[in-house]
C-alpha cells in the first residue's frame, strides 16, 4: 500500500503490473484491493475496537459503572449492534483511504534509505531497550 508500493503508480496511464489485464480482470484486481481496506476495517473493529458492542453495553442492555442499568430487547439491540459495527468499519475505511491518499510516494532511494538508517537502528535500539527492561525486572527468571 502507499506509501511503500513502489512497483506501481495509480496515477500513471499504464497501470504497472496490471498492463495486460483489462476489462473484468482489472475490475477484478480493483474490486479486490477495496474489499481488502473493508476486511482490514473489520477485522480491526473486531479485534481492537469492541466488535459491535458500544462501551458499557453488555448481552442484557447497558450496565454503567455507576449502578445505572437499561434493559433492551432484542429487536433493540441486535440492530443497535450492527449499525455500530458497520460504523465503526465504515470510519476504520475512511481513515485507510485519507491515509492512502495523503500520504507520498517513496523513491526507491528515499524508501532504502529510511529503511537503512531510520527503520533497522529504530529497530535495534528496540529491541535492545526491551532486552535490559525484562532483565532489570526479573523477566528472565
Amino acid at each position: 500500500r502507499i506509501p511503500f508500493d513502489l512497483p506501481e503508480a495509480e496515477s500513471e496511464l499504464i497501470a504497472g503490473y496490471f498492463t495486460e489485464y483489462s476489462a473484468m480482470k482489472l475490475g477484478l484486481f480493483m474490486f479486490s484491493e477495496f474489499i481488502q481496506i473493508a476486511v482490514v476495517g473489520a477485522l480491526f473493529a473486531t479485534l481492537f475496537l469492541g466488535g459491535y458492542n458500544l462501551p458499557f453495553m453488555t448481552d442484557a442492555g447497558f450496565s454503567f459503572p455507576w449502578g445505572t442499568e437499561i434493559a433492551l430487547s432484542q429487536a433493540v439491540r441486535v440492530p443497535l449492534q450492527l449499525v455500530t459495527f458497520l460504523g465503526k468499519v465504515a470510519l476504520l475505511c475512511v481513515i485507510q483511504i485519507q491515509i492512502r491518499w495523503t500520504l507520498p510516494r517513496f523513491r526507491y532511494d528515499q524508501m532504502l534509505g529510511l529503511s537503512w538508517k531510520m527503520l533497522l537502528p529504530l529497530s535495534l535500539a528496540n529491541l535492545a531497550v526491551t532486552v535490559v527492561w525484562m532483565w532489570l525486572a526479573g523477566g528472565g527468571q
